[in-house]
């Protein structure tokens, strides 16, 4: 079963929530890559970050077979999105929320969800030798720093979805939802999708 999990900036602080037209566009844009339409049909404010994203999901793609994949009844996935995203409002939403929604938009369940408090031993455990860009070793006070002493939330899922439509989740949330200010932590990004050891060791923690 998939695990992902939302960071700490998701759940507090300044990150933790975002304007309805900014969630409405990342519903949008996610629904866009579902579809494999273009982003013509989206609103200018967001279009720029959206086309980031999928730049960065097509580059990702040439390498990391997590970020290929065919998706289940896109056309559906798609729709779902768009719907939620003309059902919100102006105000603020929460983060969390946002991306939870998402999730089973496009066509997963979370089977399990708890807020944990990862620790050094749980970020080594999560993180292991590298990043997706850097060594471990390199970032790993930072990591530390950023994730052991406040709570993330685990979420295990289920669902007859394609993985790949995780890492486009999770691109998407982190361009679209993130205003980063220059010169911020990088590794500062909202969310995590778990693959491997480190989703054992998580869905071992959700059902412990």
């Amino acid at each position: 079963m998939p695990v992902v999990f939302c960071k700490p900036d998701a759940l507090d602080g300044p990150h933790s929530t975002v304007r309805g037209h900014r969630a409405a566009g990342f519903y949008a844009a996610l629904a866009a890559q579902c579809a494999g339409e273009g982003l013509e049909g989206l609103a200018e404010p967001w279009r720029a970050s959206a086309r980031r994203a999928a730049t960065q999901i097509a580059e990702r793609a040439e390498t990391e077979e997590a970020f290929r994949g065919t998706v289940v009844a896109p056309d559906a996935a798609a729709e779902r999105l768009l719907q939620a995203g003309r059902l919100l409002w102006d105000g603020p939403e929460r983060t969390r929320d946002v991306v939870r929604r998402a999730v089973r938009l496009l066509g997963f369940e979370v089977e399990a969800e708890r807020r944990i408090m990862l620790g050094e031993a749980g970020v080594e455990t999560v993180y292991g030798g590298a990043t997706t860009t850097v060594e471990f070793e390199q970032v790993r006070a930072d990591l530390v720093d950023y994730l052991a002493s406040d709570p993330v939330e685990v979420w295990l899922l289920s669902g007859r979805q394609d993985p790949c439509v995780l890492q486009w989740w999770k691109t998407y949330v982190r361009h679209m939802l993130l205003d980063r200010k220059p010169g911020e932590y990088l590794l500062r990004n909202l969310v995590h999708v778990c693959d491997g050891p480190d989703a054992m060791y998580l869905a071992g923690l959700l059902r412990g």
